[in-house]
């Protein structure tokens, strides 16, 4: 299925808008800055995944002093994730949408696998670029952390003025400072970095790791995180044509996220404060696996007549992102 998604993603960008580059002319007046910056434009040595990060900052809005930073799903690219990303952008954080290695290696090699270990030493290899699997292959400069860090030193360097810089702490990522979040095997790695440093908030559109072999969650899953639970959040659709809604509520209480299974389509926010939020919301368009992409992949997003967001949707981002 995963490889359906790629085809589709692969068709729609072609349709799309490309952002303004980063070569703007600088000014102070407030506004939003939209930036698509390739990743070997922040560092040469990066070889593969080289499709534009996404860079948004609302100059408009009160400063959260907060990086949101936001992984993709398999095959997947910023430019499909647009709106979550702006959305973050408009509640006043700098938000962006980063390319990393996402293909499907992981899922080949993790989701049946008697070593339930696998998940989490893949994960490992995208996030920081050690040796960890021989199913994929990541170098430091490639993995997620060495372009985030090189993003963040190109945008603190093209424009001193917007304080990117604050996210970096003697050429180290500052996570305290950043809320995480993805889509699928994006939602993963936001998870996983939870429980590798710790970060403002991590949430999960879409995402579970399972291993069907077994019949539970990757061990990494039930592992002590820098994180608290406290922090993490998750959001998925009853209907999902990928992950099992019954294996999706086991990795929620694997996790111990708080509350209860909360509808935003019939609860109002703040949910009870509960963080595992579904929706049976419909989406936009019905190709390939529509559920598994309606709360936030760009053409699948539920809108209302007049092209907006579907106001459920909205009010459930506004509340996974309200980070202080």
């Amino acid at each position: 299925m995963h490889r359906s998604v790629a085809i589709f993603i692969s068709v729609f960008v072609l349709l799309s808008c490309r952002k303004n580059n980063s070569g703007n002319i600088p000014t102070t007046e407030p506004q939003l800055f939209k930036y698509s910056i390739t990743p070997s434009q922040t560092n040469p040595n990066i070889n593969n995944y080289n499709s534009p990060h996404t860079v948004y900052l609302d100059t408009r809005q009160p400063s959260k002093n907060k990086l949101f930073v936001f992984f993709p799903g398999t095959s997947g690219f910023p430019d499909v994730y647009t709106r979550i990303v702006e959305k973050a952008a408009s509640m006043g954080y700098h938000a962006l949408g980063l390319t990393y290695p996402n293909g499907s290696e992981i899922y080949v090699a993790s989701g049946a696998n008697p070593d339930n270990t696998s998940f989490g030493r893949c994960r490992q290899e995208i996030f920081d670029g050690s040796d960890q699997s021989l199913a994929i292959s990541v170098t430091p400069d490639n993995c997620i952390q060495g372009r985030l860090t090189k993003l963040l030193e190109y945008l603190s360097t093209q424009h001193p003025e917007q304080n990117w810089g604050q996210f970096l702490n003697v050429g180290n990522i500052n996570w305290s400072k950043c809320v995480v979040a993805g889509h699928s095997q994006g939602g993963g790695h936001a998870w996983f970095i939870s429980k590798k440093v710790s970060v403002a908030r991590a949430i999960s559109f879409a995402s579970i790791d399972w291993n069907t072999w077994l019949g539970r969650s990757a061990d990494w899953i039930t592992e002590p995180g820098s994180t608290p639970s406290s922090k993490l959040f998750s959001i998925n659709s009853p209907k999902d044509q990928i992950f099992d809604y019954g294996n999706v509520q086991t990795q929620w209480n694997d996790l111990q996220l708080p509350g209860s299974a909360t509808s935003i389509d019939s609860v109002a926010s703040p949910y009870g404060q509960s963080h595992r939020l579904y929706t049976r919301a419909i989406p936009a368009i019905n190709l390939l696996v529509p559920d598994h992409n309606l709360t936030c992949l760009d053409p699948y997003i539920p809108l209302t007549p007049d092209g907006k967001i579907d106001p459920k949707i909205e009010a459930g981002w506004s509340y996974l992102f309200d980070v202080n």
